[in-house]
């Protein structure tokens, strides 16, 4: 077992401070092979409490020596700390991530969403290779949604999801 070394606020509540400008309101719908172009307007890294996994910490420890972990008890995880004047994530650099390269699991998801129990009965689950269901919705409020750009490759996204959940498994039940 690794021992991860970082810095964690802990966070007894969170409390979200309005921001000038748009603040993105999820519109989620089916994933149905939408088309996705990245538009870098950078409101999917404000007000959103991304959760953490020990190896996305690790992963980011290794390339900053910014202070990043909180953890959250009300949803008992560690999510990233998010700037007090815009509420945006601390590695949002004008309309940029400045770590990319090595972003949360959750964040490399985005604008997609999942959940294990539909949002509607009609809509049509994905399965991992372990067998569990997994729902997948697409977040219209995300201008990069439309006609530019390519559809997801479900095969990726799925072994994404599958990343997320042992990762977050072993984080929660440390």
């Amino acid at each position: 077992m690794a021992i991860f070394k970082f810095n964690i606020y802990i966070l007894f509540l969170i409390v979200s401070i309005g921001t000038e400008g748009v603040i993105m309101k999820e519109v989620l719908v089916l994933y149905n092979g939408q088309k996705y172009k990245c538009k870098q307007c950078g409101e999917c890294c404000r007000v959103r409490g991304v959760p953490l996994t020990l190896f996305d910490i690790e992963r980011i420890e290794k390339n900053t020596d910014k202070e990043f972990a909180l953890y959250d008890l009300t949803r008992e995880k560690f999510v990233i700390e998010k700037r007090i004047w815009d509420n945006g994530c601390v590695f949002l650099d004008d309309k940029n991530c400045t770590i990319h390269e090595y972003k949360p699991l959750i964040c490399r998801l985005f604008p997609l969403g999942v959940f294990y129990n539909p949002i509607s009965d009609s809509d049509s689950p994905h399965v991992l290779k372990n067998g569990e269901k997994i729902y997948i919705y697409v977040d219209l409020s995300c201008p990069g949604i439309g006609n530019e750009g390519e559809p997801f490759d479900i095969d990726k996204i799925l072994e994404l999801c599958q990343k997320i959940k042992i990762e977050m498994a072993y984080t929660l039940n440390l």
